[in-house]
């Protein structure tokens, strides 16, 4: 049962980060790649009274003209997001035969 109560916990937060994820895109005009978000882990880390929060992370990808492919990521802390973040620096796949 605590399975079951855990698989259902963590589908909430990935389902909370693709929604960020879609609205992040839409907001830099960006196409939000295999419409989906992968989670990429979870460590212990302390909140401002020195409490532990459990951070959980999940990363997504995206095009801005479907011929390269950019990363993004969103992390929870807690409950809170602190953090959703687009990539645009340098895209880690590009299609050159374009």
């Amino acid at each position: 049962m605590l399975a079951v109560a855990l698989w259902v916990r963590q589908d909430h937060y990935r389902r909370r980060a693709l929604a960020l994820a879609r609205k992040a895109a839409h907001n830099a005009g960006v196409q939000l790649l295999d419409q989906s978000v992968g989670f990429r882990g979870f460590r212990l880390v302390k909140d401002d009274r020195g409490w532990p929060l459990l951070q959980r992370r999940f990363s997504f990808e995206f095009s801005r003209s479907g011929f390269d492919r950019y990363r993004g990521h969103v992390c929870f802390e807690g409950e809170v997001v602190t953090e959703v973040a687009l990539d645009l620096s340098d895209p880690h796949w590009r299609d050159e035969s374009s």
